[in-house]
């Protein structure tokens, strides 16, 4: 009689080990589905973004919808640190991320240990006519030419809810 009953435990562990397992799998395929990728060969780069957005292909380098945006940039920075290079960002003459930007580290889940992201979020006196814009700066694998310039630092600029989650994308596809 026992073995009977702990046979029926199996299979009632079983059937709900196969449900969560069927939940996460669809789970994981609608989250998937929410996303589309860009291509960017002029910044030698690929990111995902919501599907509702459209992307302006005139233009290669920028994306919207009706909550958010991201947008393409690149800074030479050549012999500069990603310290020195989000300062530079974060207090241009424009302030476009207001008179007070935060710049923390980000740690990217697809970088190496030893490299760094630097985020750039708008302090609360930034202008409305900069829509909530932040700024993701990395530094390329290796350099690279947009036209006759070198680069050595990509940024992703974006509304400060989808910056950070856009970020975690970024692939680099070494073809500029």
């Amino acid at each position: 009689m026992k073995i009977r009953v702990y046979k029926k435990r199996w299979l009632w562990v079983l059937v709900i080990a196969v449900i969560v397992l069927a939940g996460t799998v669809i789970g994981m395929l609608v989250t998937q589905t929410g996303l589309a990728t860009f291509t960017s060969n002029a910044y030698g780069v690929s990111l995902k973004y919501p599907t509702e957005w459209v992307v302006d292909s005139a233009d290669d380098k920028k994306g919207q919808g009706e909550d958010g945006f991201f947008q393409l940039s690149a800074m030479s920075g050549e012999g500069q640190s990603i310290d020195e290079v989000a300062e530079i960002v974060a207090s241009h003459q424009l302030k476009p991320y207001g008179s007070n930007p935060q710049i923390t580290e980000l740690t990217l889940e697809r970088l190496k240990e030893e490299e760094r992201a630097k985020l750039i979020m708008p302090s609360a006196d930034q202008g409305e006519e900069w829509n909530h814009q932040a700024a993701l700066i990395i530094k390329y694998p290796e350099a690279v030419k947009i036209g006759d310039d070198v680069y050595y630092y990509f940024i992703l600029q974006g509304d400060k809810e989808h910056v950070e989650e856009i970020g975690q994308t970024v692939r680099f596809t070494g073809k500029p």
